[in-house]
C-alpha cells in the first residue's frame, strides 16, 4: 500500500490563512488529504477555507467549543483525530507558509528510507509581511535526539511544531504529544521521544516558512502571567528530559548552566520584569532543578544582559 500523508491545521486566525492555504494548493504533489479543525474561531475562517476546496481535498470541521486557549494540545490531539487512515501525519498551523516542493520531497526521501519515524524540513523565519527575519541553520542530515537537545538547548538551530512530519502509529506508540502548560517546549519532547531510535530526517531542497507574526504564543514575551507559565513549562521540560534520557540510556551533552541559560532566554527578552524580579524567577529555576551551584553565573548572566539592554546603541 503506498503510503499517505494528512497534513492537519488546527485553525482559528483568519489574518494569514488565506497565504497559508495558497502553499498547499501550489504543492507540485497532491497526495495529502488536509484536514481543519477550527477552534471554535470567532471569524468565519470556513469563508476563506470554502474557496479552495475545488483545488484541495480538505476535511473540514468546526468545534462548538474552544479548546487551544487553556488545552491546545488537546486541541491539537481532536484534530488529529480527524484524520482517516494516512500513514502520515504533517501538523501544520493558520499562518505559516510551506514551500511548493515539500510534499513531493517527502514522498522522495521516504522512498530512499522507508524506515524512518521523523522528518524535518529546514526553516526560514518570516514576519507578518512574510520578509525573512532569519534563516535558521540546517539540521544534520540525519539528527540524534541527543545533538537535538544539546544544539537546541546552546541555541544552534531553531525548531517548531510544523518543520515535522511524523509516523502516526510510531507517534501512538511513543504516547503522543507529551504535555506541558501552553504547549511550550511540547514540540520539542515528543521529537524526542519519536527520534530516540531513528533519530529526526531532514528532507532536503524544500523549506518552511514559520511566522513570527507578534500575536502567536512564541513571540508574547510582554505579558508576564504567559513568561511564569513558560518558564514553569520549560522546568518541567529539563526534568523530562533528564529522566528520559537516563531510562534510554542517551548521553545528556548539556551542562547546568547551558540548561539554566536556555530556560532564562524568555526572562531575558522580556521588558516586563525588573532585575530583581528576574533574579526571583533565576533562584526558582536553580531551586527547582537543583541547579544551586550554577546560581552565581547565571546571576551575572542576567545582569550583563539587562546592561546590555539598556546600554545606548553604538553609532
Amino acid at each position: 500500500m503506498n503510503p499517505s500523508l494528512a497534513i492537519i491545521i488546527p485553525a482559528y486566525k483568519q489574518e494569514f490563512l488565506k497565504e497559508t492555504l495558497d502553499s498547499i494548493a501550489a504543492q507540485t504533489c497532491g497526495r495529502f488529504t488536509l484536514y481543519i479543525g477550527d477552534d471554535a474561531s470567532p471569524e468565519n475562517l470556513y469563508a476563506v477555507i470554502s474557496e479552495y476546496e475545488p483545488k484541495i481535498d480538505i476535511v473540514y470541521k468546526r468545534f462548538e467549543n474552544n479548546l487551544g486557549a487553556h488545552d491546545l494540545i488537546a486541541h491539537w490531539q481532536r484534530c488529529l483525530d480527524l484524520a482517516k487512515n494516512e500513514e502520515w501525519v504533517w501538523l501544520f498551523s493558520d499562518d505559516d507558509v510551506m514551500g511548493p516542493e515539500c510534499v513531493e520531497r517527502f514522498y522522495q526521501v521516504l522512498l530512499g528510507s522507508p524506515d524512518c519515524d521523523l522528518l524535518h524540513f529546514g526553516t526560514n523565519i518570516i514576519d507578518q509581511h512574510g520578509g525573512i527575519i532569519k534563516e535558521c541553520a540546517p539540521f544534520s542530515q540525519r539528527l540524534s535526539v541527543e545533538n537535538f537537545f544539546s544544539e537546541r538547548t546552546k541555541f544552534k538551530i531553531n525548531s517548531s511544531v510544523v518543520e515535522y512530519i511524523f509516523r502516526k502509529s510510531h507517534f501512538q506508540d511513543c504516547g503522543g504529544f507529551q504535555k506541558y502548560d501552553l504547549a511550550w517546549c511540547a514540540d520539542d519532547a515528543t521529537w524526542i521521544k519519536l527520534g530516540a531510535s531513528r533519530g529526526i530526517l531532514t528532507i532536503p531542497d524544500s523549506k518552511v516558512k514559520w511566522r513570527y507574526s507578534g500575536v502567536n504564543i512564541s513571540s508574547n514575551i510582554t505579558n508576564k502571567s504567559i513568561v511564569f507559565r513558560k518558564v514553569s513549562s520549560s522546568i518541567k521540560h529539563i526534568k523530562w528530559v533528564s529522566s528520559f534520557f537516563r531510562e534510554n540510556n542517551i548521553h545528556d551533552k548539556t551542562s547546568s548552566f547551558q540548561k539554566v541559560k536556555w530556560i532564562l532566554s524568555v526572562v531575558v527578552l522580556t521588558p516586563s520584569f525588573s532585575l530583581p524580579e528576574k533574579y526571583k524567577l533565576l533562584f526558582q529555576i536553580t531551586k527547582d532543578l537543583g541547579y544551586m551551584k550554577v546560581r552565581p553565573v547565571a546571576m551575572a548572566y542576567l545582569l550583563y544582559w539587562q546592561l546590555k539592554k539598556l546600554a545606548p546603541e553604538s553609532k
